[in-house]
């Protein structure tokens, strides 16, 4: 154990019911638009995340949502092109979303801020 890790406080997660709804509810959405726009190979990945939300699985909730295949480099979730500007509109809002639904929920993490500020036009 290192030592600050002693003075690092746990990220405790909000599993309330109506976070859980909204997750449920931004994650078909997001599913729906990424689908139409020939994405849907991170469906199966936003079903993890919901799912844990579901179980009240904390880390596994946190390693899904912390995670290369939503907020890393090339290939991540964040940044997708779709060439349908509609769609592309229609997903920079629905995962604006989603990013302040996981910050209300209690996760804090610096890259994720970083993601979610690029697409301040969208607030």
């Amino acid at each position: 154990m290192r030592l600050l890790d002693f003075f690092r406080k746990e990220q405790k997660i909000d599993f309330t019911y109506e976070n859980i709804e909204k997750l449920t509810k931004l994650t078909i959405e997001l599913g729906d638009t990424l689908i139409r726009s020939n994405l849907g190979i991170y469906v199966d990945y936003l079903s993890g995340i919901r799912m844990a939300a579901e179980q009240h699985d904390t880390e596994t909730f946190k390693k899904k949502v912390i995670s290369r295949e939503l907020f890393g480099g090339a290939g991540a979730l964040w940044e997708i092109w779709i060439e349908d500007n509609h769609l592309r509109r229609t997903f920079n809002e629905q995962f604006c979303e989603f990013v302040d639904l996981l910050k209300t929920m209690g996760i804090r993490n610096g890259r994720i801020n970083q993601v979610r500020k690029s697409f301040k036009h969208f607030d």
